[in-house]
């Protein structure tokens, strides 16, 4: 890549950022081209350059965060601590996003628009779910996950629950809520309603 190409590349970066900035505190809907100019330090004309349309920026705004929270999971993922801490740290993450992006943007990224959902699978398949088996397989080495489970059935339970989650439709309506919703669901979804079996 040479300077020119990067310095395009940093450019819509940069954009791409006081994007999801604007986008979690202003929402999508009320967010123009204008304002995220204005915050990138930028003119309109250099937006539409980059990304033809409103909707093109969304869908690289949505990419982008995806990737990024993708890159983060694995890291807590990758951590040298115990495996109950990093399920706690991942949902930790995910009520962290939950407060920072106003709903709009979360119920983008679960949108029925078959573009979003086409660039959504894409990054779940590639960067998401190898290291999900990777993390169930860890589970059940370190004991925290029943071995006779296999990991085709705790991958399908993940899945019902992402998209039941996508699904809900007041979600981040009250960010607070949503928060105390997400770390009370982090025990369900290892030990279900009855509680850690130790308790």
């Amino acid at each position: 890549m040479n300077g020119h190409q990067r310095r395009l590349e940093q450019n819509k970066e940069r954009i791409i950022h006081a994007a999801l900035e604007t986008f979690g505190t202003h929402g999508i809907k009320k967010t123009s081209i204008s304002d995220v100019a204005q915050k990138a330090g930028v003119t309109p004309v250099t937006i539409y350059n980059h990304f033809s349309s409103k909707e093109g920026l969304v869908i690289a705004a949505v990419e982008y965060f995806l990737i990024s929270s993708a890159t983060d999971i694995r890291q807590i993922m990758d951590r040298d601590i115990p495996y109950s801490e990093k399920i706690g740290q991942i949902f930790l993450y995910k009520s962290d996003m939950m407060g920072r992006y106003q709903g709009e943007l979360l119920r983008t990224i679960a949108s029925e628009d078959p573009v979003i959902r086409q660039h959504v699978e894409t990054v779940y398949r590639v960067e998401i779910i190898p290291y999900m088996i990777e993390f169930w397989e860890e589970g059940k080495r370190q004991g925290y996950i029943n071995p006779e489970i296999s990991t085709e059935t705790i991958m399908r339970y993940s899945e019902m629950v992402r998209t039941g989650m996508a699904a809900e439709s007041g979600l981040s309506d009250d960010p607070d809520y949503n928060r105390r919703w997400l770390e009370e669901m982090a025990p369900i979804f290892l030990y279900g309603i009855r509680g850690r079996p130790d308790k």
